[in-house]
């Protein structure tokens, strides 16, 4: 006994420890909660409604990964498609309205171009006489015909292919 009294120190260094192992206690037991919480996710993911395996639900997923992959190919595919047919169509028109001869009253007479995104189509002519009418069809590539075009027609080309009418 004689040594505890010259060891004064000894009463706080057990206090000390005391503490220690109520925080090293309190560190446990929030560890051992954690563990179970996610022991708890674990196995709501391990076990489905279905009784699956965490792996075959994994399975099916990545399955319906690929299912949706190959969806989203095709999907690209005919997208790629219709933009390429959609250069095909007809996207521009070009209309002038003028007087064809002297002796007719308004403008009736015509030239219209429809033109795709290449500034390929034809230009349609209507040439409207007080005796007769004529109809007349150019086809157009890249905005030239092989054939001679009227001043009109030649507007109505440009107009369609958003140039400036000279």
């Amino acid at each position: 006994m004689d040594t505890i009294k010259n060891l004064p120190w000894l009463t706080e260094a057990v206090l000390l420890l005391g503490l220690l192992n109520v925080l090293l206690f309190g560190i446990g037991v929030a560890y051992v909660i954690a563990i179970h919480r996610k022991l708890k996710r674990y196995r709501f993911l391990s076990k489905s409604g279905n009784d699956k395996q965490l792996e075959e639900l994994l399975l099916d997923m990545f399955n319906k990964f690929q299912v949706l992959d190959q969806n989203m190919n095709q999907m690209e595919e005919h997208f790629v498609k219709s933009l390429v047919d959609q250069e095909k169509h007809f996207q521009h028109c070009g209309l002038i309205r003028f007087q064809a001869f002297q002796n007719t009253g308004g403008d009736q007479s015509f030239a219209l171009a429809l033109l795709d995104a290449h500034g390929d189509g034809f230009v349609l002519s209507s040439l409207f006489g007080r005796d007769e009418s004529r109809v007349y069809c150019k086809p157009v590539e890249a905005g030239k015909s092989k054939y001679a075009l009227s001043k009109e027609e030649q507007n109505a080309i440009e107009m369609a292919m958003g140039h400036p009418i000279k």
